[in-house]
């Protein structure tokens, strides 16, 4: 961890706001990309070409840092996530896809190693993240579900709960690059390396199925 990027614009350090969230998405980039444990302010500010002093004007410490990245996370979740179920200019087809798109994307930055090391380096905050992750997407996602059944378009009963739990599951374990180290590369070989696209084939696969007409013709 010796990369450090150019210093920071006077304006940039004086402006209380943008030097925060300067200081928050380099410390979380550094959390998921390490692990929360093995990074500390020194390198945060390193990463920055700050002074540690500047961080501790803004935090009183990494676990503060911390916090205030998962509240962001959850924010720009929500924020996202509203925007796609409250366009009316998408038909059901988009907002289902876009939705499940930006489940994907969101959740699959924060990988394993992060949340291990959180459990055990701050369970508090660790417990936060794990609510958030198990609470939020389930809830928003309620909205949709309620209006594809409305419609016809999604079957009224639990499989669609179970759907949404299949599919988060998915993601969470195919852009973990540990799980896939524990199969055969004869069986991953045709999954995507690219997140984004991992992710398109996991809603594909849970939209359309790989059953073709033909087998339910015969």
């Amino acid at each position: 961890m010796k990369k450090a990027t150019p210093s920071l614009s006077v304006a940039a350090e004086n402006d209380p706001l943008s030097m925060r969230q300067r200081i928050v998405d380099a410390a979380m980039a550094l959390f998921f990309r390490y692990g929360y444990s093995r990074v500390v302010v020194d390198d945060i500010a390193r990463e920055l070409a700050i002074s540690k002093k500047t961080i501790y004007n803004h935090f009183g410490g990494k676990a503060d840092i911390l916090m205030a990245g998962i509240e962001q996370f959850a924010d720009r979740y929500v924020t996202g996530a509203e925007a796609i179920l409250n366009n009316v200019d998408l038909t059901f087809r988009q907002k289902l896809n876009d939705y499940l798109l930006h489940i994907g994307i969101s959740f699959s930055s924060v990988n394993r190693l992060f949340l291990d090391d959180l459990k055990r380096s701050e369970p508090t905050l660790w417990q936060r993240m794990t609510d958030f992750r198990r609470d939020v997407p389930l809830k928003n996602f309620a909205q949709l579900l309620d209006e594809g059944a409305r419609v016809g378009y999604i079957r009224d009963d639990s499989t669609r709960q179970l759907a949404v739990l299949v599919y988060v599951s998915a993601i969470q374990s195919l852009t973990d690059p540990d799980f896939l180290t524990q199969f055969p590369g004869a069986v991953t070989v045709g999954i995507a390396s690219n997140p984004r696209e991992t992710i398109e084939q996991v809603i594909n696969l849970l939209l359309r199925g790989m059953l073709t007409e033909k087998f339910y013709r015969e």
